[in-house]
């Protein structure tokens, strides 16, 4: 029988040789490239100024939001609507390893996506290198997502990608911008604070990653226990 370390693993394996063999990836750097593309268009349409990085900000946040769902929730859904790896689900194993293993495999992809596409996009319409601390948030954001998306998958795997991108778009990122404390039930607003993009003094970076920590541990313990009511 295979342990928790070996399943995470081998399931971690599984996913990126389907992910390299299919068109997600390739539809995933179409859509890191898009912030690149915006800020070169800012970059010719005005001057440069602080709004610009604000925009590509925005616009990188919006990125963020929807990777995790084209990955990981599409990846998960497809997982236990098809059963695709058998032997796996029908052995006595631990069922969070197969959730553990399929974020271990694609939050990095994400991260190699988001991360450079911010650089690039920050050098081109505002000409300057992000800070370390906004390398930081993203990062920590695309782990909170993914771990968002991974739950909404094994609630609705059918549609779990659609539903993602509608909670991204119509409640984490509309919720973090609002100038309220609602705003901290949102991944995105809590990026922005940790990349230091917000123009607030009584926020903290601290208290923005905790806010992601908790946030994800909520739906990370509701992804666990849905998974495990599946294969009961």
């Amino acid at each position: 029988m295979l342990g928790p370390l070996a399943t995470t693993r081998l399931i971690a394996g599984i996913t990126l040789r389907r992910l390299f063999r299919g068109r997600a990836l390739w539809v995933g750097g179409v859509v890191a490239a898009l912030p690149i593309a915006f800020a070169a268009l800012l970059d010719q349409s005005h001057s440069r100024t602080s709004g610009t990085i604000v925009d590509v900000t925005m616009f990188e946040t919006l990125v963020l939001a929807v990777l995790p769902a084209l990955f990981v929730a599409s990846s998960i859904g497809e997982e236990i609507e098809d059963r695709t790896t058998t032997y796996l689900w029908s052995r006595p194993i631990p069922r969070w390893a197969i959730l553990i293993g399929k974020l271990g495999a694609l939050v990095p992809v994400i991260a190699a996506l988001v991360l450079p596409s911010w650089m690039l996009a920050m050098q081109v319409g505002a000409q300057t290198t992000p800070t370390a601390a906004s390398f930081g948030g993203f990062a920590i954001g695309a782990l909170a997502l993914s771990i968002v998306a991974a739950a909404i998958a094994t609630l609705v795997p059918k549609h779990g990608m659609a539903l993602t991108i509608c909670y991204m778009l119509f409640f984490d990122l509309p919720v973090g911008a609002l100038p309220a404390s609602l705003r901290e039930l949102s991944v995105t607003h809590h990026v922005r604070v940790i990349a230091d993009m917000l123009d607030r003094t009584d926020e903290s970076a601290g208290l923005a990653v905790l806010g992601c920590v908790l946030i994800g541990a909520f739906w990370l313990a509701i992804g666990l226990l849905r998974i495990r009511r599946l294969e009961a």
